[in-house]
């Protein structure tokens, strides 16, 4: 029997299953099953798809992801229901699939195509748009909690290459800009402990390469320079796409956007200021998460 079968592969030891596999102890002994594995358009495995069946009166009868093997699977009542898998970058893939009691529906392998209004921006000059940009951080604090801040001085720039690969981007922080919504905290992270503003008032990041990893998913190389410190970083990066927007203030402006991640080590750029509680856990973790939301506009 497909269901004595599959809770034998479901099961491991702990009696976990993988992320994109439902489990299927609890489902009625009339249901079926259906099993399917995503990929990109390179035929590349995609985990991580959202994948939604909703039956004949538009109720959700399964909802997941797809594993790290791009496979999904799950057991659904008999009938008719419509699959819908999305995913960052792609069209949405729906089908109509009929499921019979007790019946395994294998639609092999589902391949998305990506969203062509993603495609590169045009060739150009653009700038950040201070007022729709932001740069973040968080900082874990003492093993129990993180501290968000952000910097609220910088100026940005990405000079659009014709072969998108070939763009390039600078940044430049005021590093005195730092904003915790603490006063004290923020006046030591200004001081020699961390960021030192007075002998380094700038963090600059300047990159060399972009690389394509598939459908909006970019990974961009560079240099971040901070406390006079330069160390390799790479950002990963979920490119938005391109718009124009008209509203006050704003005569159709051409901008694109971007959301982009790093994790950075203290120690790295000789920011190893270190206290300690009483039980050795460390006042401030050794790193620090990073996080680019940007709109930069055509010049």
């Amino acid at each position: 029997m497909i269901f004595a079968k599959l809770r034998r592969r479901s099961a491991g030891k702990s009696g976990s299953s993988r992320p994109g596999v439902s489990s299927f102890l609890t489902k009625p002994l009339d249901s079926g099953v259906v099993t399917f594995q995503v990929q990109d358009e390179r035929g590349q495995l995609l985990p991580g798809a959202v994948v939604t069946l909703k039956g004949r009166l538009n109720q959700q009868t399964a909802h997941g992801v797809t594993d790290s093997y791009g496979s999904f699977a799950t057991s659904v009542p008999p009938g008719e229901h419509r699959l819908s898998i999305s995913a960052g970058g792609y069209r949405r893939y729906t089908t109509q699939i009929e499921v019979g009691v007790n019946r395994h529906v294998q639609l092999g392998t589902v391949q998305l195509t990506p969203d062509e209004s993603l495609e590169p921006p045009l060739p150009g000059r653009y700038r950040f748009d201070p007022y729709h940009t932001e740069i973040r951080f968080v900082a874990p604090h003492i093993g129990m909690s993180k501290i968000h801040g952000m910097f609220k001085e910088f100026d940005g720039v990405v000079q659009v290459a014709e072969r998108f690969e070939d763009s390039r981007i600078e940044v430049a922080i005021n590093a005195a800009s730092i904003e915790t919504g603490v006063k004290m905290r923020d006046d030591h992270l200004r001081s020699a402990d961390f960021f030192d503003v007075e002998n380094h008032p700038h963090i600059r990041f300047t990159s060399n390469r972009f690389t394509h990893l598939r459908a909006d998913r970019w990974s961009i190389s560079g240099h971040l320079t901070l406390r006079g410190t330069t160390r390799p970083v790479e950002l990963e990066t979920t490119y938005l796409g391109q718009r124009k927007w008209q509203g006050p203030g704003f005569d159709g402006d051409l901008r694109v956007a971007s959301h982009s991640t790093a994790t950075l080590r203290r120690e790295d750029f000789s920011v190893d200021w270190k206290a300690t509680l009483a039980k050795g856990i460390a006042v401030v973790g050794p790193t620090i998460d990073i996080e680019l939301g940007v709109q930069a506009v055509m010049e």
